[in-house]
């Protein structure tokens, strides 16, 4: 409370009361409201059931002298069943919870846009993941720069997090550590169908076996031959501890889809090498990172492989109706292997009002985790 307090007198502050009346005169209301349910059948012996309703109403000034301010609220409520088991739907004690997950002055300064306080953030180790009722929001101050042409600077400073993946879902709680993160990212578009980027995070490691940083590199190439499109991706991280060895990840994709079809088959690798893969914040930058398991789990000097299609059916006249699949295979340094299968269906029943529906089939002999997970969300957006 008495942060979002500090907000709006900083907010109040930066304007004239003309200019107060205009921001706020054509400030922009929008958001989503979600349904969710969730069955985690375990083992074939044991099904736990969660379903809730809630959402995200956000609220956005208009711009004045490049200044702009937003809130967000989020909610998730148990209907009739909260079992626990699955995906997070709930906060940290299995109960509904709501949270302020933004709260953000912004200002756009000629080809630098500075964004400070909670927000949606969306890069490599630190992101959404939007795969239950709330996603992952950041405490961070975030300045993006675009003067050299064709490059896109990032410079962050995350301080907090909450959401899906956070220790504490309903509450913003400090970053690795009880530190903050800070990561310096380069984007260039400047070479024609090929994207380049390098990452780098400071984590601070007080623990001999605890993350110290992380250096990342991304390639990809997309281009067409004919009727076909093609997407070229490489990847390679160095996951670096104190006094333990570091994780070297290797990756490459494959993405080939046919126009007149819908039709896209895709394929990706990945192996871990000397220590174990980590996810960083959110669901993780791995090319074969699938809906339950990702390379993390298949452990030090670990394979992941992925293979897969996707639909889109509006070629046979179901407008709005994609169709997907992906079978994921973990290989353990010991040659055991995990195994998982996930059937996504997707229809846009109007231009704002979507079904999905996501069907999983994990046995994780690495874990020892054999279970089903079905989720269905129904989302309304204004």
């Amino acid at each position: 409370m008495k942060k979002s307090m500090v907000f709006s007198m900083c907010l109040v502050s930066l304007l004239s009361a003309d200019a107060l009346d205009d921001v706020f005169k054509n400030a922009k209301v929008d958001g989503y409201i979600r349904g969710g349910y969730q069955n985690q059948d375990i083992s074939g012996d044991k099904s736990y059931k969660n379903d809730s309703i809630g959402g995200k109403l956000h609220f956005e000034t208009a711009n004045y002298n490049g200044i702009s301010a937003a809130v967000s609220f989020y909610t998730t409520n148990k209907i009739s069943n909260n079992d626990g088991e699955g995906i997070a739907f709930f906060d940290s004690d299995n109960k509904s919870y709501s949270i302020l997950g933004e709260a953000y002055l912004q200002g756009v300064f000629g080809n630098t846009t500075i964004k400070l306080g909670r927000q949606e953030l969306d890069i490599p180790f630190a992101d959404t993941d939007d795969i239950g009722m709330i996603p992952n929001t950041f405490e961070a101050g975030v300045l993006i720069n675009k003067d050299i042409p064709d490059t896109t600077i990032v410079l962050a400073q995350v301080q907090k997090w909450a959401g899906v993946d956070a220790p504490k879902p309903e509450e913003f709680t400090k970053m690795y550590n009880d530190d903050s993160v800070q990561t310096l990212g380069i984007t260039y578009e400047g070479i024609k169908d090929l994207s380049l980027s390098g990452w780098y995070y400071d984590l601070k490691s007080k623990n001999d076996n605890d993350l110290d940083d992380i250096s990342y590199i991304e390639a990809v190439y997309a281009n067409k031959i004919n009727l076909v499109n093609y997407e070229l991706g490489f990847q390679y991280a160095k996951q670096s501890h104190k006094n333990a060895q570091d994780a070297k990840i290797n990756g490459a994709s494959l993405s080939i889809g046919f126009e007149g079809t819908g039709l896209t088959l895709n394929a990706a690798y990945n192996k871990s090498n000397d220590n174990a893969a980590d996810n960083g914040f959110g669901g993780g930058p791995f090319f074969t990172s699938c809906e339950h398991l990702t390379l993390a789990e298949a452990g030090a000097d670990g394979k992941a492989t992925t293979y897969g299609l996707e639909w889109d059916a509006s070629g046979i006249g179901l407008d709005g109706v994609t169709l997907g699949y992906t079978n994921l295979n973990l290989e353990a340094s010991n040659g055991i292997e995990s195994d998982e299968d996930d059937f996504v269906f997707s229809y846009d029943i109007k231009e704002n009002l979507n079904l999905t529906a996501i069907y999983s089939d994990v046995d994780d002999k690495i874990n020892n985790d054999k279970f089903k997970n079905t989720r269905v969300f129904l989302n309304y957006h204004f």
